[in-house]
């Protein structure tokens, strides 16, 4: 089982730890361990009520999806930044906010970019429908990608 690699939990300080990995949507570089998540740790800028994105280390990836065909659409799944709902393709993601969320201007970490290996993990934007368009149109592909890639590298 492989690590967060740079990666510290904000609450118990534990870095480089392994397992899952939940990542704040709203708050800028707020990052829990699976402990403290299920534990529901909060601060003063974060609560329980914050969406969070849930990132597996790569060999954990591969473990849990290794084997099973996956539709090619949905390699991960993601959750809203703004309403907390969970499941969702890249595509779907795009659907649901740019038909639920257009008028919602807060600034949110793009969940895409913080789970995909190599993304920005604390990418922010005030228009995240735009985001998701312009940069995750075909996000399920650029992982495949990268997972191939990975497996041919080792």
């Amino acid at each position: 089982m492989s690590r967060h690699e740079g990666v510290s939990c904000d609450s118990c300080l534990k870095s480089n730890f392994r397992g899952r990995r939940y990542k704040c949507l709203i708050c800028y570089d707020y990052d829990l361990c699976a402990t403290c998540y299920e534990e529901g740790a909060t601060t003063t800028r974060h609560s329980t009520d914050h969406p969070m994105q849930c990132i597996l280390t790569q060999s954990d990836f591969e473990l849990y999806y290794g084997g099973e065909v996956l539709p090619a659409d949905q390699p991960q799944s993601f959750t809203c930044p703004y309403c907390k709902r969970m499941g969702l393709s890249d595509s779907a993601l795009l659907e649901h906010v740019s038909a639920e969320h257009t008028d919602t201007g807060l600034e949110v970490v793009c969940p895409v970019c913080a789970a995909l290996p190599g993304g920005e993990p604390n990418f922010v934007t005030d228009d995240f429908a735009r985001h998701l368009s312009l940069e995750h149109r075909s996000g399920s592909r650029d992982l495949i990608s990268f997972l191939i890639s990975f497996s041919s590298i080792n």
